[in-house]
Parts: structure tokens; sequence; C-alpha cells
């Protein structure tokens, strides 16, 4: 022992060879050993002392610490040590493995609809403990929104099968009745008038002229039913041929000759022979006494409304149109055409009798689709309701030759070139799968369940190219040797769907978007017109599908927004001037078939003055051939004076004073025109106007009307239905809500200035 206060001597280093412990022995010095060395380091302790938190040898296969001191069971775990290179491998390739499967579930949400998304989030939320692989497997067998769609196989909706339909044996048509009714429990006592049909001397009785009844036939199967197949020409003949009612009826015979007179040149064809606004209207009302004589549905009733509804268009009652298609969409969900029936109802139902339901159902879609774009207004029967399958192809079918019966130049040998295989069904496919992508963009505008943001725009965009770059080569524009009218007038209608899909932002650009909707809108409306001018060229513009009326006017108004724009490049006012002009001398054309094109031609020469300072020579010369001395005149103020100056083109412009300066609000707020000398003057002002219809901030080009787009939503103190109006997102006080709408993809910094918006992008004032 040392001595009181003497330093206590420091003790050597244990040799490890002298003891095995974790701790030095005070036994090895006192004895004169070696002292002991420094405790080797362990790189892998065993578990039982990774667990206690004790020092561990890493001697194997037992550690001194299990056995001498805890006598417990000693085992290790290398791969548990995430530094050794052979756990580093196992973690990046479990990584590998699951990250495969996320991204899968990723995709489906991104390209899937509302509600896919919400199906794939209860489905992960509803399994917490299956692999990410489980899932994905998962949602690949949900039916996303891009796929074709198939009928849900239930077992309770196997159950409730005989509740669903009803057949009825008088009138021999399939009744459709959901499980929540009880109707299809009850026999059918209903008595329908059939006499009309069942004495029947003669397809109609408006004429007994064989050879005009042949000749509007014809011209209706040649320039309407390719596009609007509404039933099979084949099923339709052999029904007439064979006076099969079942197939062909004096009601829809007439609906098909009201329609067939738009496409002829006979006085015959007019109810009023001087006056070429009843075209067809004697054929439209003997079917019209039909119908109210015989209401019964069935398959040749749905067939003919959706005709007469075309024609009630064409002849500028596009109101009483619309009514008959909505009567034909009740017909068509009673006979449970929209769907193909449980077991096809125990054979009931003959394969003729199914094809015929197919052709009918996909036809009325196509009618319906055009009537919901057209007119601006819901669909009658959304896509998730439909569960039919589309026809199939027929080979010999799609090879029977289109002939352009009542084109001036079929008689003769030149125009014999112009027969080619019609592709009749090929086309309806394709029309149907379309239809189904147009009415979701016109779910998304008319009945829109979120804010509508530049992405979703963008996909539906993608949609549309994907079915455009899907079109089979048959379906392709023929660079040498003619194609069908159809054919034409399919990527015309594609082309529209897309101004439609992106007009009401043509003053707004994409975030993440290299064109901005307007320049998307510009490149259709010049394809739709150079189109159109492949179509005259063939077959002129007297015989031309009805769609076609839409579709010239719809292009007519973004080539009439590029040559009211302040600062278009010479050359694209020159090409708009023809492409403007030309266009008008098709509507002009289309007048002599469709009446309702009058209206259109009307607001043209209305906008085109309100819209245009400077107006173009050759929509001058096309404009003032326009007639609108009639009281029913979109606008009454036409120009008072005019000068005359000149403007990229060849020839002298219409310039128009005292005019609105553009198509409405396509400038930017605070903006006027330029003055003499090319500077555009700047309104600084300290207060905005708190009239939200002077700060339109989604353009329409016809600003009264109330159907709008959900984006950036108004405060909710705001008495109007913030879903539907486009004319208040520049509200009172707030201005709407603008970095809610940076946030959803959309940016003012497009084809205008910013700043000339007068709006702080930051606060929203």
């Amino acid at each position: 022992m040392t001595s009181k206060g003497a330093p206590r001597s420091l003790l050597p280093k244990t040799d490890p060879a002298l003891s095995s412990s974790a701790s030095p022995s005070r036994d090895a010095f006192s004895s004169g050993g070696e002292g002991p060395s420094k405790r080797r380091c362990v790189s892998s302790a065993c578990m039982p002392c990774r667990k206690r938190k004790s020092k561990c040898d890493g001697v194997q296969p037992a550690c001194h610490a299990c056995t001498a001191v805890y006598s417990s069971q000693c085992y290790y775990d290398i791969d548990s040590d995430h530094r050794r290179k052979g756990a580093l491998k196992r973690d990046i390739a479990q990584l590998k493995d699951e990250i495969g499967p996320r991204n899968a579930i990723l995709d489906a949400i991104r390209k899937g609809s509302e509600a896919d998304v919400d199906d794939i989030v209860q489905l992960i939320r509803s399994n917490p403990d299956e692999s990410w692989a489980t899932i994905a497997e998962s949602v690949k067998k949900i039916n996303l929104s891009g796929n074709e769609k198939t009928a849900p196989s239930s077992y309770l909706e196997g159950e409730l099968t005989e509740f669903s339909v009803k057949a009825t044996p008088k009138s021999g048509d399939i009744r459709q009745y959901g499980h929540t009714s009880n109707l299809s429990l009850l026999a059918d006592e209903e008595d329908y008038s059939s006499s009309a049909v069942n004495q029947l001397g003669t397809w109609t009785t408006v004429t007994s002229d064989n050879e005009f009844i042949k000749h509007l036939l014809d011209c209706y199967f040649t320039w309407a039913h390719p596009l609007y197949m509404a039933f099979s020409e084949e099923v339709f003949m052999h029904g007439m041929q064979d006076r099969k009612l079942k197939y062909c009826a004096p009601l829809l015979v007439n609906a098909i000759l009201a329609t067939g007179c738009h496409f002829s040149d006979r006085i015959e064809a007019r109810a009023d022979p001087k006056d070429p606004s009843t075209l067809g209207d004697h054929f439209f009302n003997e079917a019209d006494r039909l119908l109210s004589e015989d209401k019964r549905p069935c398959l040749t009733t749905v067939q003919a409304l959706a005709i007469m509804s075309i024609h009630q268009a064409m002849n500028n009652r596009d109101s009483a149109g619309w009514l008959l298609m909505c009567q034909t969409t009740g017909m068509v969900i009673e006979l449970g055409l929209h769907r193909d029936q449980p077991g096809q109802l125990n054979g009931k139902l003959t394969q003729s009798e199914i094809a015929a339901r197919r052709v009918t159902f996909w036809g009325y879609y196509f009618f319906q689709s055009a009537w919901a774009i057209c007119a601006g207004r819901l669909s009658l029967l959304p896509r998730t309701a439909v569960r039919m399958e589309k026809p199939g192809l027929i080979d010999h079918l799609e090879s029977k030759p289109w002939k352009p019966h009542g084109h001036p130049d079929f008689e003769a040998e030149q125009g014999k070139h112009l027969e080619q295989p019609g592709l009749r069904y090929t086309i309806l496919f394709h029309c149907s799968s379309f239809c189904e992508l147009v009415d979701d963009v016109v779910q998304m505008f008319y009945a829109p369940r979120d804010r509508i943001t530049s992405r979703r725009l963008q996909l539906h965009h993608e949609k549309f190219q994907k079915w455009y770059n899907a079109l089979p080569s048959a379906l392709a524009i023929k660079e040498h040797g003619p194609t069908l009218p159809q054919i034409i007038c399919l990527h015309i209608y594609y082309h529209n769907a897309v101004i439609q899909l992106f007009r009401p932002f043509i003053r707004v650009s994409f975030v993440q978007s290299a064109k901005t909707p307007k320049q998307i809108c510009v490149e259709s409306a010049n394809k739709i017109s150079e189109l159109m001018s492949l179509y005259e060229q063939t077959y002129g513009s007297r015989r031309i599908g009805f769609m076609h009326t839409h579709t010239v006017m719809t292009a007519v108004i973004i080539h009439l927004v590029t040559i009211s724009a302040s600062n278009v490049a010479p050359d694209v006012f020159e090409q708009t001037d023809v492409y403007l002009a030309s266009a008008i001398r098709y509507l002009q054309e289309m007048e002599k078939s469709f009446p309702i094109v009058s209206r259109y031609l009307k607001a043209i020469k209305g906008l085109t003055y309100k819209w245009c300072t400077t107006i173009p020579p050759r929509v001058e010369m096309a404009v003032s051939d326009i007639d609108i001395s009639s009281p029913s005149s979109t606008f009454s103020n036409l120009p008072k004076g005019n000068s005359v100056s000149g403007r990229g083109g060849s020839g002298p412009s219409h310039v128009i004073d005292d005019r609105k300066a553009s198509a409405p609000d396509i400038l930017p707020l605070g903006m006027s025109r330029p003055d003499a000398n090319g500077i555009t003057p700047r309104i600084h002002s300290t207060t905005q106007s708190q009239n939200p219809a002077e700060q339109q901030l989604f353009w329409t080009p016809f600003p009264n009307d109330g159907d709008g787009v959900p984006l950036a939503l108004l405060p909710p103190d705001r008495n109007i239905n913030q879903n539907m109006d486009i004319t208040s997102l520049l509200a009172s006080g707030t201005v709407g809500d603008l970095p809610q709408l940076n946030r959803d993809g959309f940016t003012m910094s497009g084809d205008d200035e910013v700043g000339l918006w007068g709006v702080n992008w930051e606060t929203g004032l």
C-alpha cells in the first residue's frame, strides 16, 4: 500500500494471452508478468450482447460474455450489419424490387380518372399488410378510363338479373328495368296502336314517285349515313325489300327521306318549292304524324328519332332537334341498348338482332356526343353507363364500294375514280372510341367534379393524340387519290374537338408546356381549313356532312381571333385572310343544304365588324356577300363608315372606325390599340374595375353566355355558381384566386405581357 498522500503508480497493460476477459486482472501484475494489451476492436457483436448493450469480444461460435458471464445462448446475424457489402447489395436489390410496383401504382394514379384514383387509394388503405407487388397486381385489374370497358360480373348483379330485364311479347322488343323497379314483375298490359304499320300500303304518303324515293335514299346513304350511322344499311334494305317492319318502318323511312332532301337539288325536295328553308319538311311532318300515332319503344323508333333530330337542326330548329335527341336517349335507356343483356336473354335475341342493337346504340352515341359538343350541353348518356360492345368488322361489308350519288360528275366518266371501299364499320368503330374521349371533356366542362388544371387539359389532349395517331392507315388522308368524305370529316371533327378543349384558355399559357392554348387552337383551325380545301376540291361543298357546319364555324372564330390581334405577322395575316375567306365561302355554299348556316353567316359578319379594326381584302369580299337584311340578324350595329388601308395583303383592306378593338378580351386588361405611330398607349390606373364582366379572365366568343369552366374559384362569399361561371374569376375585391390559378398550372406569361394585365400576381390585387 502506498503512503498517505503519495500518487498511486500506474499498472502496465495485461497480456491478452494471459486473460480472455474484457478487463485486466490485478493478479497478473502482482506476479510480475507483462501488462495487458489494448482490447481488440470487434466489427460485429453477437445479437444478445447488442440487446444487453454489453461489450462483446466477437469470438465465434460463442463469445466470452455469453458463455462465462451471462450463461446465455450466443448467435450472430451478419446481414443485420448494413455496413457490410453483402447487406448493402441485399438492401439495394430489395429497393429495386419495391420501386417497380410503386412506379406502376403511381402511373396508374397519374393516368386514371378521378374514380380510378379513388379506387386505388382505397385499395392501398384497405391492405396495409400487403406488399407493393401484390397491390400493383391488383391495380392492374382495375379497369382504368383509357381501357375498354367490360361488364361487371359480381354475384349480386347475377342474382338480380331476373329483376333487370323484361321482354314485351306484344311488341317483341326488349324492355330494360333496373333492379330497383318493380315493373319487371308485372305482365305487359300496354296496348300500342299499330294500325299505321300493319296496314302498310306504301312506305310514305308524301309521294308515290318511286324514282324520287330511290334518289333520296341514295343521297342519304351517300352523304349522311356513313358518319351518322344510326342503323345497318344492309339490315334496313333487307327489311324494306321483304317488308319486315322490325327493321324498316314507315316512320324510319320518312325520317330518312326528310334528311336525304338536304342533299338533293330537285325542287320536290322542298315542302314549299319557293322556300329553301323547307327542305324535307313534308317528309318530316309525315314522320311526326306516324310518331304521334305509335310511340312504342322499338329499334326503328330510336333510329328515326335520332335522324329526325338532325333534320330539325339542319332546318334551323335546333331546340326542337335537341328535344328529339332527349326523347331518343330515354328510349335507348328503356330498351337497354346501352348494355349487352345478360346471357342475351337466354336466346331471345338472335345474332342479327344483337348486331343491329350494337350498331344502333353506337350510332346513337355519336349523335348525342355531336349534339353535346355542338350545342354546348351536358352529355345525355355518360360513358360510365355504357356496357355495350362495339360492332365487329365484316370484310365484305367493309369493301362494299361507296359511290358519290348526286355528285354532278358521278354520271360522267371523270367521276368514276371517286368510287372506293366504304369502310363503314371501321369508321363507326373509331368514331365511337373518339366520342368516349369527347364525352369526358364535355363532362369536365359542364358537370365538373374539381377545378380544371393545366395537367388535366394536357392529359385529355394526350388521349386525343393517342387516338389520332392510332388510326389505321385506311383512315388516313391520302396523298394520292381521293379520300372518302366521311374520313375527311372524321379528321376535321378531331381538330374541332382539340379547339373546343383549349379555346376557353387562349388568354393564358401553361406552366409546363412549350405551346400555348392559342397556338394549339390556331394550328387546329388552319388544319381544318386545309382539310376543307381538300374536300371542296374533291367533292365540292354543296354536298357535305352536317357536322361541317359546326367545325367550319369553330375554325372561323379562331381565324377572326388571329386577324384581330395587333401584333400578327404579315405572312400569318395573309394566310389567315385566305383561310377565313375560304371558310366563309364554304358556309355560303352549305347554306343551300342547311338553312341553319344563315345564323352562322350573320354572326360571322357581325363579329368581323365588331372585332377587326382592319378587315383583309378577301374577307371583306366574302363578308360583303352575306345577307343580313333579315330582322333576326344577330348583330344590328353595322359600320357607319370605312376607309381604305393596306396591311400585308395584295389588295385594299377595310378599316372599321368606332369599333371594339378586338375579339372579346383577347387583349390584356388595360391595353389599347396602337396609335398611328404604332405606339401602344398604356393605361395606368390605381383602381381596377369592380365589374367582373369587364375583367373576364377566360375567353369565350359569346361572353354573355352563362356556361364556363371551373378554374380558380371565387371567394366563398360570392353568391354565384363557382363551378360554372368563368366570367367572374377576376371578382370584386380579390380579383379571383390567382395564386391558386398558378398552382393549377396556368400563367399569364404567354402571348401577352404580364405587366399589361394590371394585376399583382402575388397578392391577387
